[in-house]
């Protein structure tokens, strides 16, 4: 029975321990009715459904709840309209003298006030474009984000504030950053942008920044859309330090790279500081898809900036954490965690993958990880707010063996093609071909078997190439690396959740 800091039944209904009863059944039938397997087609609704369930039939129950109560931390606390669930590959971990990996599976969904029934309504936004205009975006790329770029100005709303910069050589702020502009001029100003130069990423990022913290409000979704064809030089360092700053601050950035001369590594780095992703366009049209799936993801958005701070004991370690949903992609370990954000119907999903040591013969529990979880939330009056977290698995000596959930099953599986071309690729950086290719032949026939030809034959025709040129070619590694992700993704966002 779970009694963490946000693992248990309280977080799972998204309710304060001082719940009343009514309160407690309210909650259950919202949670119910988002998650009921008849109506959530999501691969984890019955795994989250289940655990409503057991958590609604111990607190509706005043002798059981009571009994609960007593096992509980006395400074239990969950985050307003915020519901907490986490799934784990065993119930009971088996006490032996070797190592065992534990999968804990993270989920966070926005749920409607119950005090007033009122439905969630995303917060302003404050958000601006820094778009790459060096020589190399001319033609088909820079219409396709002008074109997107006019259409996501007439979205806006009087209360949102948009601005935008372009870069090369040097970057121009084409839109300052204020509510309630006129449209047509800033329209106008988008269509006249032209192209010139090469690619400092630094100074658009920093301009970008710049106009955003013109307006920072907690109350507001902060956000920087970057647009990139290129590689920048000399200034990564510095780009990667205005991330870290841009976190601090409550700033989103996620990046879009355009065909195939960018640096993948690096923008997702600079995106994955701030809990951010970066997505990549092989055409124009996918340009316009990002785009406007960008601005309707933080249009829609309830919480974000969701950073967990953690340590582990000495015999545990957290070795992968993968954001399954929204946008699928590995989070950079550190001691702190940025998850990315909480979007309205759909969870924040992430899979955490930890090395358990040794388990002491006289241990009764394990703690995987504990330390707290911090959060924006723009509608609430008092926006930053945190609460602690623990996660724990009850130990013993030869426990029953049960198969793991098949959400778990289902998502690792998927998981691992990403995670197999992650492998080869770092072995064709430190000169293993060998390895390489046998993990690449592996992955081929994993994308064959799941119907995935197209990405498979793609593979295999960079076998050949790599025992030539003992690497991926630029335009192979993205399409691998981002097919592979999208796998992730199309299996676990669906659009009921």
């Amino acid at each position: 029975m779970v009694t963490g800091y946000l693992d248990n039944f309280y977080a799972r209904l998204g309710i304060p321990r001082s719940a009343t009863k009514q309160e407690v059944r309210s909650a259950y039938h919202e949670a119910a009715r988002k998650f009921h397997p008849d109506t959530n087609k999501d691969p984890g609704a019955m795994e989250v459904f289940l655990q409503i369930q057991e958590a609604f039939e111990t607190l509706s129950h005043a002798e059981k709840r009571a009994a609960y109560d007593e096992r509980l931390p006395e400074d239990i606390d969950t985050p307003e309209d915020i519901l907490v669930s986490a799934i784990y590959s065993r119930e009971v971990l088996p006490i032996i003298d070797s190592p065992q990996l534990v999968y804990v599976l993270l989920n966070l969904v926005a749920v409607p006030d119950l005090k007033n029934g009122s439905e969630l309504t995303s917060p302003p936004l404050n958000i601006c474009l820094v778009l790459d205009t060096s020589t190399s975006m001319s033609g088909r790329r820079l219409e396709a984000v002008q074109e997107t770029a006019i259409t996501i100005v007439q979205s806006l709303k009087p209360q949102d504030i948009l601005s935008a910069v372009t870069f090369s050589d040097r970057a121009e702020v084409i839109i300052p950053a204020t509510r309630g502009q006129n449209m047509s001029m800033i329209e106008a100003r988008i269509s006249i942008i032209h192209t010139s130069g090469g690619t400092e990423i630094g100074q658009g990022l920093q301009t970008g920044l710049n106009e955003i913290t013109h307006n920072l409000n907690p109350g507001y979704h902060n956000n920087l859309i970057l647009v990139t064809d290129g590689r920048t030089y000399g200034d990564e360092e510095n780009c990667l330090e205005m991330a870290d700053n841009a976190a601090k601050n409550g700033i989103t950035i996620s990046c879009l790279g355009i065909g195939n001369k960018w640096n993948d590594e690096f923008l997702d780095t600079l995106a994955g500081k701030t809990g951010g992703s970066s997505a990549f366009a092989a055409t124009p049209n996918t340009i316009k898809e990002f785009l406007k799936a960008k601005f309707g993801q933080i249009q829609n958005t309830f919480a974000n900036n969701i950073i967990l701070n953690y340590t582990t004991p000495p015999n545990v370690e957290l070795r992968y954490a993968f954001r399954l949903s929204p946008e699928a992609g590995s989070l950079k370990l550190n001691t702190n965690l940025p998850m990315g954000d909480i979007p309205l119907g759909k969870s924040l999903s992430v899979l955490m993958e930890f090395m358990v040591e040794a388990i002491p013969e006289e241990a009764k529990d394990l703690t995987l990880t504990v330390g707290d979880l911090q959060l924006t939330i723009p509608s609430l009056p008092i926006p930053n707010t945190s609460s602690k977290l623990s996660l724990s698995r009850v130990v013993a000596k030869n426990p029953k063996t049960e198969p793991p959930p098949q959400v778990l099953v289902k998502a690792m599986s998927r998981l691992s093609l990403y995670r197999m071309q992650e492998l080869a690729k770092r072995d064709l950086d430190e000169g293993n071909i060998e390895q390489a290719t046998q993990r690449l032949k592996n992955l081929a026939t994993q994308l064959l078997s799941s119907g995935q030809a197209d990405l498979a034959h793609t593979v295999m025709i960079e076998m050949d190439a790599i025992e030539r040129t003992k690497n991926l070619s630029e335009a192979a590694q993205k399409r691998i690396k981002y097919g592979t992700r999208a796998l992730v993704s199309h299996f676990f966002e669906e659009p009921d959740l």
